[in-house]
């Protein structure tokens, strides 16, 4: 049970941190951010926020750097959009999950012109 609770209140929070992002948060560092999903802990204590970003590592970097730099403003709108009886704290994690896929694509292919 508790399980389905954190997905749900963790889909709640992308959402409302998506539209925090492309609404109110004028930072232009993280202008080009998505929320690719959130996971919450068993207690709902900690929200850890994967994003995503198009660019080199530099622009990775800026764009941790600007939403550490929101993180309150975040965590207060978190706060008011969904009712918990605690504000999680928040981190934001790098997702590196579409450059894993594009990396395997470009080896499958590799693969494929070798064996032609």
């Amino acid at each position: 049970m508790k399980g389905q609770r954190a997905v749900r209140v963790g889909e709640r929070i992308r959402d409302v941190v998506s539209e925090v992002l492309l609404k109110k948060v004028k930072d232009p560092r993280v202008a080009f951010c998505t929320v690719t999903h959130v996971r919450m802990t068993g207690d709902l204590k900690i929200a850890r926020i994967y994003f995503s970003v198009i660019g080199g590592e530099e622009k990775r970097r800026e764009t941790l750097k600007g939403l550490n730099s929101a993180r309150g403003f975040i965590r207060r709108e978190i706060g008011v959009s969904v009712a918990l009886k605690t504000t999680p704290a928040i981190e934001f994690i790098w997702d590196d999950t579409f450059e894993e896929m594009e990396r395997i694509r470009h080896l499958l292919k590799k693969s494929e012109a070798d064996d032609a």
